[in-house]
C-alpha cells in the first residue's frame, strides 16, 4: 500500500488461491460504508484499477456496492483442482482519520470474513518522506475483536505487517499506524463536506425537492400581481356568495365555509333555526337545534348548486323540519359536493388559473420527480440510505415539508381572482375594525345581512361586538330563549358560534366502520484502541 501526502491511498492486493475441485472464481468484499458521528454513514470512496492473474493478463469481472460492500465477482479460468493468482488493483480516499493531535492509518488487511483459512498474510505500507522516523504502529491477528499482536516492522517510512502462523477461517491481519501531524495533509472543510454528502446521498433528498418545486411553482403556481392594495371595503365583492369569500381566501373549502352557507341560507329566509333545550339525566339540560324549511323545492331556482345541496342534505325528501342529531352520520355525504360546487363555481367566474384540484395533480407530479433518482438510484446502483441512519429520516422529512409548503401555494388565481381576494381582504378589514358610527349609519339589516361573511372570514365575534347596543331585536330565522327586549349581539354569537360548533360536528360524523369489514377500500471506522478487524478495509471473500 501506499499512502500518499493527501491521504489517499493505493492498493495492491495480491492473493494466492489454492482451488480442491472445480470453480468459477472469487467473490472479494471491501467494505466501503462505516457507521459516523451522529448516526451518519462514513464511506471511503474505493476505485478498481485493475484486476489481473499472475501473469499481468486481466480477469472478467463485475464492481457493484451492496449493503455496505464493495462486491467484485472474478471470473478465474481454469479453477479445477490448481493453484491461482488474483492482483487487484485499486485506490482509497477517506480512509485516513485526522484527530487534533495526530492522523492515524487503520486498515484491516485481508478481511475477518473469509470462509477458508488463510496459510500466511502480511502487507507492506509506505508513507511520504516526512514520515521517515516519526511513525508508530502495531498489529493484531485472528478473529474479529481479537487483541493478540501480530509481527510489525517499521523501517524508515514504510511499515510492515505479517503473521507468524496460519489464520483460521474468520481470522485476519490489521495494521494500525500512528502517523504525527504534518506528515499529511488534512482534507479542506470543502471536501470534507463533499465526502459527507457523498457518503450520505440522501441529504441531497430536500435539496433536489426544492430544484423541482420551485421552477414548477414559478412556471405555474405564481399568482399574478394584482395591482391594488387592500383597502376597507364596505360590502363584499359582487356575486361572492359567503362560502366562495371563505373559500378564495386560503384555497380551501373550511368547515366554517359549510356553515355561513347555512347561515346564509336562514337569512335569506329559506329556512329557520330553532334553539331547544332538552333535559338530560332529570337535573341537567342541554341544546338541542332544530332546522326548519320555509320553502319548497320549486323555489330553490335561484340558488347555487352548492346552496340546493345544502338544503337537500338538510331535508332529503319531503322533509320540513331536521334535529341536529338527524345530520349524524348522513350529512357527511353531502359535504365533497358542496366543496365540489363552490370550486366549479369559482372557476366559472374565472378566479383560477390553475385550481387547487390541478394544483394537487401538479405537486404529486413534483414528489414523484423528487423521489424518482433516489428510488432507482437506490435500485439499479444498489445505494443503501439506511446507512445513513437519522440522517435518513431528516432528509425525508425535510423533502416532505419543502414539497408540503410548495403544495400549499401551489394554486394560481387569475387576475381577476387576486383583485377578488384584495377586496374580500379590504371587506375583511372594514368587519374586523368596523367603528360605532359608521355602523349607525348603514341599514339597520347590515349586521345580520353581512354575518355569514363574517362567519366565512373569521371575524364574527368583532363583527358581533360592533353592533352591542345598535341592533336591538334578535334575527327572525333565530329562535334562541331568553333574549327578551335586551337583545345583545355578542351573547347572541355565542349562541350561533354554539349551534355551529354542534352543527359542524352534526355535518362530518361519518358511521364507524364494522369490526368484520374487508379492508378492501463492517465495524466502525474511529480508533478503539486496536483489534484484529478495526479500521477501514477488511471484508473476506469465497469461492464460486
Amino acid at each position: 500500500m501506499d499512502v500518499h501526502k493527501d491521504g489517499s491511498a493505493d492498493v495492491d492486493e495480491r492473493i494466492s488461491l489454492v482451488f480442491i475441485g472445480e470453480f468459477h472464481g472469487i467473490h472479494r468484499y471491501i467494505p466501503v460504508d462505516y457507521r459516523g458521528p451522529d448516526g451518519s454513514n462514513y464511506s471511503i470512496f474505493l476505485k478498481v484499477r485493475s484486476v489481473t492473474d499472475e501473469e499481468g493478463e486481466k480477469l472478467k469481472y463485475t464492481s457493484k456496492t451492496q449493503r455496505g460492500y464493495r462486491v467484485l465477482t472474478i471470473l478465474i479460468p481454469g479453477a479445477i483442482d490448481t493453484s491461482k493468482h488474483v492482483h487487484i488493483l485499486y485506490s482509497v480516499r477517506n480512509a485516513v482519520k485526522f484527530f487534533e493531535d495526530h492522523d492515524e492509518f487503520y486498515w484491516n488487511v485481508t478481511g475477518n470474513g473469509w470462509s477458508v483459512p488463510i496459510d500466511a498474510a502480511s502487507a507492506t505500507i509506505r508513507f511520504p518522506p516526512e514520515a521517515i522516523g516519526k511513525l508508530r504502529a502495531q498489529s493484531f491477528v485472528g478473529i474479529y475483536g481479537s487483541s493478540e499482536k501480530a509481527l510489525t516492522d517499521i523501517q524508515g517510512a514504510t511499515v510492515t505487517v505479517q503473521t507468524s502462523n496460519p489464520l483460521s477461517a474468520r481470522g485476519g491481519l490489521t495494521a494500525d499506524v500512528f502517523i504525527p501531524q504534518g506528515v499529511l495533509e488534512e482534507p479542506s472543510a470543502f471536501t470534507k463536506a463533499l465526502w459527507f454528502l457523498g457518503s450520505n446521498p440522501i441529504l441531497l433528498l430536500p435539496i433536489f425537492a426544492f430544484l423541482v418545486m420551485f421552477p414548477l411553482w414559478w412556471v405555474k403556481g405564481r399568482d399574478p400581481k394584482a395591482g391594488i392594495s387592500v383597502a376597507p371595503m364596505y360590502e363584499p365583492p359582487k356575486d361572492m356568495t359567503p362560502a366562495e369569500a371563505g373559500t378564495l381566501i386560503d384555497d380551501s373549502t373550511d368547515p366554517r365555509d359549510v356553515t355561513s352557507i347555512l347561515v346564509d341560507l336562514a337569512v335569506r329566509g329559506y329556512i329557520k333555526i330553532r334553539e331547544e333545550q332538552v333535559s338530560q339525566m332529570l337535573v341537567f339540560k342541554k341544546k338541542d337545534y332544530i332546522f326548519v324549511r320555509l320553502k319548497d323545492s320549486a323555489a330553490w331556482n335561484d340558488l347555487t348548486p352548492f346552496e340546493r345541496e345544502m338544503m337537500i342534505g338538510l331535508f332529503p325528501g319531503d322533509t320540513t323540519e331536521t334535529h341536529i342529531a338527524d345530520l349524524r352520520n348522513r350529512f357527511y355525504l353531502s359535504i365533497p359536493l358542496i366543496k365540489q360546487y363552490v370550486m366549479s363555481a369559482l372557476k366559472e367566474k374565472g378566479m383560477y388559473t390553475l385550481d387547487p384540484e390541478s394544483a394537487h395533480a401538479y405537486w404529486i407530479l413534483g414528489a414523484v420527480v423528487t423521489a424518482a433518482p433516489f428510488v432507482l438510484a437506490g435500485f439499479l446502483l444498489h445505494v443503501d440510505y439506511s446507512q445513513s441512519g437519522v440522517w435518513m429520516v431528516v432528509s425525508i422529512a425535510l423533502a416532505a415539508a419543502v414539497i408540503f409548503l410548495f403544495s400549499r401555494i401551489m394554486t394560481a388565481k387569475s387576475l381577476k381572482g387576486v383583485r377578488t381576494r384584495v377586496e374580500i381582504q379590504g371587506f375583511q378589514e372594514f368587519m374586523n375594525r368596523v367603528d360605532a358610527d359608521r355602523l349607525k349609519r348603514m341599514p339597520p339589516d347590515t349586521f345580520e345581512k353581512y354575518l355569514p361573511y363574517a362567519m366565512a372570514l373569521g371575524v364574527e365575534h368583532r363583527w358581533a361586538k360592533a353592533f352591542q347596543g345598535i341592533v336591538q331585536n334578535p334575527p327572525t330565522w333565530y329562535e334562541g330563549a331568553g333574549y327578551g327586549p335586551n337583545f345583545n349581539t355578542w351573547i347572541f354569537m355565542h349562541d350561533l358560534g354554539a349551534m355551529t360548533t354542534d352543527t359542524t360536528s352534526a355535518f362530518v360524523s361519518t358511521p364507524r366502520a364494522s369490526s368484520d369489514s374487508s379492508g378492501f377500500s463492517g465495524s466502525g471506522g474511529d480508533s478503539g484502541g486496536g483489534f484484529s478487524g478495526g479500521g477501514f478495509g477488511g471484508g473476506g471473500g469465497d469461492a464460486f
